[in-house]
């Protein structure tokens, strides 16, 4: 049973090279500092035979973080070419990680270290027959559900929360897959179904699936080798292809969604919708991809809005002291039938007023986010920005540290309820009222579902007991 990942001599001499090199890039400094970040954060969080949500939640972070140092060396222009403080807000991005996720690591420690044979005989203790006919009937059940989650207002936030048991189950369901090498092929067809599934929607939810694997990848990881990581690279290198890819065609893709409604809503067939999206990808030609990879890396990163947001404040618009993230949790924590005259959420009115940007908001069926991080340097300046990301990696921690040991007396199911109740949080970019929203509802939905739905699921996925022979 090992607390840490091991590297052989070709991976620390490849990661080595790797750290190095940076410094010979221009903007080589803050790619540095980065690195460094990335390597303390990872190596501590990422520990063998233990949930890795937050590892991708991190990745995902710092990938936000750094490609805006990514685009500065693709358009060949310094850091600061927008604003005068994305240099500023690049290393206050990579400082945050390490406040929101230390509580993260603390508890992530406090997990007993277990071995790969612990979770066999876990898996062992359930049915995966079972297990696959429970993911069957959630997938079509909340793919349902998915289609009508915004009509019934109120219930939205719940039902989004429901949603996610198909996720619990789809990881339960992978965890026995692949310990016990059973029912492989039908694990690979749904995910290559939700994967597919993921283009017919405006969300762009086809990344989500990607997640869930990598989840269950690094969960089983215990040696890191050089093999590995050339083809984590090679598949990193596909993977921004496709993203690229995807940036050029998905404007005009979402209107035919739309139909032109600006909503974001689907409303065409599914089969229409592909054969529109295989259209969109055969016009593309070079000189389109080669800027669509600008708009890519702008599209990914999200320190321009904390650099615009510190042009603004407090020089135009005064700290708050609290106030942005008080109304945050009021508006959170106070049910609309309380409050009949609680407005809509728009994330993109608070964007406009602290960058100074004008941007499209929900009637115009665009949602633009400020960035939970920038909530904070609004409220408490430089330094006390610090101090809210700080105190969601203890909530984010001490919750995970609860589902991860009460959720269930089997490891495997309860590792599958964390990779299903967090992974949505993995955005640098969500908007501080969505995500305690989000945050909110979650928690609740599956403290409920932990005392009075859990107990009789892994009852119900229990493997029949063998008798022994006389």
């Amino acid at each position: 049973m090992r607390r840490r990942l091991e590297f052989d001599e070709g991976a620390k001499g490849f990661m080595i090279l790797l750290l190095l090199s940076q410094l010979f890039f221009s903007n080589g400094g803050y790619l540095f500092f980065g690195a460094i970040c990335l390597w303390i954060i990872l190596y501590n969080l990422q520990q063998p035979f233990k949930p890795t949500v937050f590892s991708i939640i991190f990745i995902f972070h710092f990938i936000q973080v750094a490609a805006g140092i990514w685009e500065s060396n693709y358009l060949d222009q310094d850091i600061n070419y927008r604003s005068d403080f994305t240099d500023t807000a690049t290393i206050v991005g990579f400082v945050g990680l390490i406040f929101l996720f230390a509580p993260i690591i603390y508890f992530q420690d406090k997990i007993p270290a277990v071995s790969r044979a612990t979770l066999l005989r876990h898996a062992e203790k359930l049915s995966i027959n079972k297990t696959f006919r429970a993911y069957l009937i959630a997938f079509f059940v909340m793919n349902a559900l998915a289609g009508v989650a915004f009509v019934v207002g109120g219930l939205a936030q719940v039902i989004f929360s429901l949603i996610n048991i198909k996720w619990f189950l789809f990881l339960l369901f992978g965890f026995q897959s692949i310990l016990k090498n059973q029912r492989r092929k039908e694990f690979y067809f749904f995910a290559a179904l939700e994967f597919l599934s993921g283009f017919y929607s405006y969300f762009s939810d086809f990344k989500t699936i990607i997640f869930f694997l990598v989840f269950l990848y690094l969960c089983l990881l215990v040696t890191v080798s050089l093999k590995q990581m050339i083809v984590v690279v090679l598949a990193l290198g596909g993977l921004f292809f496709a993203g690229v890819l995807w940036t050029s065609v998905k404007g005009e893709y979402r209107q035919f969604l739309n139909q032109g409604s600006r909503s974001q809503t689907v409303q065409v067939e599914k089969s229409d919708a592909l054969d529109k999206l295989l259209e969109l990808s055969d016009k593309q030609d070079a000189k389109t991809f080669n800027g669509a990879v600008a708009d890519f890396l702008d599209r990914f990163q999200y320190t321009y809005h904390l650099a615009k947001t510190m042009e603004r404040v407090p020089s135009v618009i005064p700290y708050q002291e609290g106030k942005n993230w008080g109304e945050t949790i009021s508006f959170v924590l106070t049910p609309r039938i309380l409050n009949p005259n609680k407005p809509n959420y728009d994330a993109s009115i608070k964007a406009t007023k602290y960058t100074g940007i004008r941007y499209a908001g929900a009637r115009q069926g665009t949602s633009v986010s400020l960035g939970y991080f920038a909530d904070g340097y609004i409220d408490f300046g430089l330094i006390g920005m610090f101090v809210p990301l700080l105190i969601l990696g203890f909530i984010y921690g001490k919750s995970y540290f609860y589902f991860v040991r009460k959720s269930s007396n089997n490891f495997l199911f309860n590792y599958a309820v964390v990779g299903a109740l967090y992974m949505e949080f993995f955005a640098f970019e969500m908007d501080s009222t969505f995500l305690l929203g989000r945050l909110f509802a979650g928690l609740l939905t599956f403290f409920m579902l932990k005392h009075f739905f859990f107990p009789r699921l892994i009852k119900y996925l229990a493997a029949p007991a063998v008798v022994p022979a006389t």
